[in-house]
C-alpha cells in the first residue's frame, strides 16, 4: 500500500452574520482541507489552519510530489521529512498549517489502514468521553455596551441549558471599538458569571490583543470572578511577558499561534504558562501534538487542545484527548458554521457537559460527499 494521491479540498461558506474576537471580524468560514488516498483505495482527512490561499498551493505543488509512492504507515519519518523540506526552501519559517493537515491525514490513514483508532496508535486511550466547554461570547455589531453585555449574558445562559458545565468568552474589545477599554472586558466576564451563577466554569480569552501593563490589570480583576484561565493575554512572541503574568493571580493558558516542539519547549522553560494549547491544524499535526503533550505533562502543566475547526479537526482533537494525562477538556465551537455541523456522517455533539470520543478507525470521522461538494470551492 502506498500513497497515490495527495489534494488540497477548499471550503468555504459565507456567514449569515458577522462575529469579531480581538483579532478580526469573522464573516465567512473557510478552510483546506488535505485529502490522501492510497493506490488500495484507502482515504486519510487532514485540517490546515488559515486561509485556503497558501495551504492550497503548497499541498498541490510542493507536498503532493514527495508524498508519492511513500508508505502511509512512515507517518513521522514524512513528517520530520516534510518539516526538514520547507525550512530548506524557506528559512525563516516552516509552513505549519500545512505540516500539521498532512500528518492528520497520514495518522488518519494509518488507523484505517490496520483499523483502529487513532488514540490507541498514539499509545492508548484514557477515556470514552471528555469535558467540553463552550466557546461563544463574540462581539457583535451593536450600539451600546448594554446591548453586547445583554448579548453574551443570554449565550451563556444558553450554552448551560445546552448541558455545558464550562464557557470560555471573548474579550478584547478596543481593537474594534475603541471607546471601549478594559473596564468593559472585565464587566464581560462578569456578567456571564452573574448570568450562570457561582459553579460554572469560566475562562476568558484576549486573542493576544493586550500589552504587558493592561493585561496585568485584566489578570488581577479575573481572579475576582474565579476565572479557570486567561488565554492569550499577549502577542505569542512575548514569552517573557507571560512568565510575568503566570506569577499572577489567574491561570494562564496559550499556544494557539505555537508550532513544533521547539516553541513549546522555550515556553514550558520559562514557567509561561499553566495550561499549554497545541491547536492540532497548526501545531504539526498528531506527530508535534503528541510530542507537546508529553513535554507538558513532565513539566506538570496541563494540555488544552484548541479547537476552533470543520467536523475533521474537531474529531481528531478528540483522539488526542482520549490520551492526554489528567483532566483535560474539549474546546467546542459554538458559534455558526454549518461546516462543522454538516460535514460528518454522523455529527459530534455533546451529551451535557461532555463528549464521546470515537473508537472507529483513524480519527473515527466520515465525511459526507453531498456537503463537501456543497461547500467545496476552486477559485
Amino acid at each position: 500500500m502506498v500513497i497515490q494521491r495527495t489534494e488540497a479540498v477548499p471550503l468555504y461558506r459565507d456567514l449569515d452574520t458577522r462575529f469579531a474576537n480581538a483579532q478580526k471580524w469573522i464573516d465567512s468560514r473557510e478552510y483546506c482541507l488535505v485529502r490522501i488516498e492510497t493506490d488500495d483505495g484507502l482515504v486519510g482527512w487532514g485540517e490546515c489552519w488559515g486561509p485556503i490561499a497558501g495551504n492550497r498551493e503548497l499541498i498541490e505543488e510542493y507536498v503532493a510530489p514527495r508524498l508519492e509512492g511513500e508508505e502511509p504507515t512512515a507517518v513521522e519519518r514524512l513528517h520530520e521529512d516534510l518539516v526538514f523540506a520547507l525550512r530548506s526552501s524557506y528559512h525563516s519559517s516552516v509552513p505549519a498549517s500545512v505540516v500539521s493537515g498532512v500528518d492528520m491525514a497520514l495518522w488518519d490513514l494509518y488507523g484505517k489502514s490496520v483499523g483502529t483508532s487513532v488514540s490507541r496508535l498514539l499509545g492508548g486511550r484514557r477515556r470514552e468521553g471528555v469535558r467540553a466547554y463552550a466557546t461563544g461570547g463574540f462581539f457583535s455589531d451593536v450600539e451600546t455596551f448594554a446591548e453586547l453585555e445583554e448579548a453574551v449574558a443570554s449565550e451563556a445562559e444558553g450554552h448551560v441549558a445546552a448541558g455545558f458545565s464550562a464557557l470560555k468568552n471573548k474579550i478584547g474589545l478596543s481593537r474594534h471599538f475603541p471607546e471601549w477599554g478594559i473596564e468593559e472586558d472585565v464587566a464581560l466576564v462578569r456578567a456571564i458569571r452573574e448570568a450562570v451563577g457561582p459553579e460554572g466554569r469560566l475562562m476568558t480569552d484576549a486573542n493576544h490583543g493586550y500589552g504587558r501593563a493592561d493585561a496585568t490589570r485584566v489578570s488581577r480583576a479575573l481572579s475576582d470572578l474565579d476565572v479557570h484561565f486567561f488565554e492569550e493575554p499577549l502577542p505569542p512572541e512575548d514569552v517573557e511577558g507571560y512568565a510575568a503574568l503566570n506569577r499572577g493571580p489567574t491561570p494562564i493558558a496559550g499556544g494557539e499561534s505555537w508550532a513544533f516542539l521547539h516553541e513549546f519547549d522555550r515556553v514550558l522553560s520559562a514557567n509561561a504558562t499553566s495550561y499549554v494549547q497545541p491547536d492540532l491544524t497548526s501545531v504539526g499535526g498528531f506527530t508535534s501534538a503528541r510530542r507537546v503533550a508529553a513535554a507538558a505533562d513532565a513539566a506538570n502543566v496541563g494540555c488544552l487542545p484548541h479547537v476552533f475547526g470543520s467536523a475533521i479537526a474537531l474529531a481528531a482533537s478528540l483522539q488526542l484527548l482520549a490520551t492526554l494525562p489528567g483532566e483535560p477538556m474539549l474546546e467546542f465551537d459554538r458559534t455558526p458554521n454549518p461546516i462543522r455541523d454538516d460535514l460528518a456522517q454522523r455529527p459530534i455533539e455533546n451529551d451535557g457537559p461532555t463528549v464521546e470520543i470515537p473508537d472507529r478507525p483513524g480519527i473515527g470521522v466520515e465525511i459526507d460527499e453531498d456537503v463537501l461538494s456543497r461547500y467545496r470551492v476552486d477559485r
